[in-house]
């Protein structure tokens, strides 16, 4: 049922009667849960993805997304037979069919760090191309502000001759998200943003949200609203990791531990510095805040914090070099030919996931410098290492560790349970080094079985 016209307490009951078709495009780890969410509240999803093997698993019952809690095998085998959740490549005719559609595809920057929005208008103008009087479309993605009611709304209105407003609702309403907890996040711990391209688009959408999530709905001015709330929530993450990180270098330098210093001062309500280490990574925080510079390049502003921010996060990985460096140095040993275990790929804990991770400056550092390197990393498979990195894996902690000269932790998994990492300490050269880049070892442990202990903003000797 073709929501855009009808009243709140309608569309309530649509919802409730499950006669609303919902096509959600971009089948990722957060578009497929956002489907889940939509099938299992009832509505009839078409999941749209590019990647025909995603597609084909889906419709044969399988996750691709299976560390995902609520989207396993089991969940999308379930929904896909109870005829709620359909996959498609076919995204013309999947709007088409659809009531609300929402657009879930990545937003990236390439590698001269301009906006890289081509997954988002080719969708939408496919969109354009299927989109039907009274439809509802919705951008969750992340997008630069100004994005969904300038270039997004001119592709709609151009491919399908109906104008946004007036014969289409179009809003924004970001996803609020972290991989491992995406459907917990959407239904129970967050409001939900709207912002849309008039008011009735907002009151629609929000009225179309108030029955999916537990937490209400905001519903703000306008989608430009909508869009910078969340990259301003990216950006001020960002910053606050490059304040921790820039503390922790002068905590390095005035022989003070910054663990403790960050404890003590976010024990005052107001402080609220978050943790250094050894770089930030995947598709989120290391790309927000270039939407916001070469936004605010477009009108002359120089944003120095947010600018100098990202600049140094992203020298973090060679800071992490250098103490592998001097923590060698302290045992006599040159990083040319040293073993160096490296403990987790992934650009975070429990993310099967190496986009922008600081794992790959840092190792291809010290691939030049002439290091062994090995990796160990639970979420990856050897070959699946091997062929992205270049560099031995293992398949065990163990074998990470032993006969090391130096081990750095770049990821903190939960499976890198603290009484095991200390157990394999052992199994380390009797001169050997850890370089903790998340503050997962116990440093007190790992000096007292004899070994070099250095992290980001931890002293060498107490």
């Amino acid at each position: 049922m073709k929501l855009f016209n009808l009243t709140e307490k309608e569309i309530y009951d649509a919802i409730d009667n499950g006669d609303v078709t919902v096509a959600v495009y971009g089948l990722g780890k957060m578009g497929l849960p956002l489907a889940v969410i939509f099938a299992n509240r009832g509505l009839n999803v078409i999941g749209v993805d590019i990647n025909d093997d995603i597609v084909r698993m889906i419709n044969s019952g399988r996750s691709p997304l299976i560390d995902e809690p609520g989207v396993s095998d089991k969940e999308i085998n379930r929904l896909i037979k109870n005829g709620k959740l359909e996959a498609t490549t076919d995204s013309i005719n999947a709007a088409r069919k659809a009531d609300v559609i929402i657009v879930i595809v990545p937003s990236l920057i390439d590698e001269t760090k301009n906006l890289k929005l081509n997954y988002v208008f080719d969708a939408v103008d496919a969109i354009g191309k299927g989109l039907t009087k009274d439809c509802v479309v919705i951008t969750e993605c992340t997008l630069p502000p100004g994005t969904t009611s300038g270039p997004i709304k001119e592709i709609l209105e151009e491919r399908s001759g109906l104008r946004a407003g007036i014969d289409f609702g179009l809003a924004h309403s970001p996803e609020r998200t972290m991989s491992g907890q995406v459907i917990k996040n959407v239904v129970e711990d967050y409001p939900k943003i709207v912002g849309g391209i008039n008011k009735k688009s907002t009151n629609v959408v929000a009225a179309f949200y108030r029955k999916i999530v537990k937490k209400g709905v905001i519903a703000v001015s306008d989608c430009t609203t909508a869009e910078a709330i969340k990259v301003f929530e990216g950006v001020y993450r960002d910053v606050n990791i490059a304040l921790a990180n820039e503390l922790a270098l002068l905590a390095e330098k005035i022989g003070i531990d910054i663990i403790e210093a960050i404890q003590g001062a976010n024990s005052q309500p107001y402080s609220h510095i978050h943790m250094p280490g050894a770089g930030v990574g995947g598709q989120c925080i290391p790309i927000y805040p270039y939407f916001l510079l070469n936004l605010a390049n477009k009108y002359g502003l120089d944003m120095k914090i947010v600018y100098s921010g990202r600049k140094l996060n992203e020298q973090m990985p060679y800071h992490i070099v250098d103490l592998v460096i001097e923590a060698l140095n302290e045992i006599e040993k040159p990083v040319k030919n040293s073993k160096i275990g490296v403990l987790g790929v992934a650009y975070k804990g429990g993310v099967k996931s190496t986009y922008l991770t600081p794992a790959k400056p840092i190792i291809e550092k010290l691939k030049r410098l002439g290091a062994n390197i090995v990796i160990y990393d639970p979420l990856f498979t050897k070959e699946e290492i091997e062929e992205e990195f270049g560099v031995q894996a293992v398949s065990t902690m163990e074998d990470v560790f032993k006969d090391s000269d130096c081990v750095i932790a770049i990821t903190d998994h939960k499976e890198y349970l603290k009484e095991k990492l200390h157990e394999c300490v052992s199994l380390m050269k009797e001169k050997a080094a850890i370089v903790d880049g998340r503050y997962i070892f116990d440093m007190d442990i790992v000096r007292k079985k004899g070994k070099v202990y250095l992290a980001v903003g931890r002293v060498m000797h107490k």
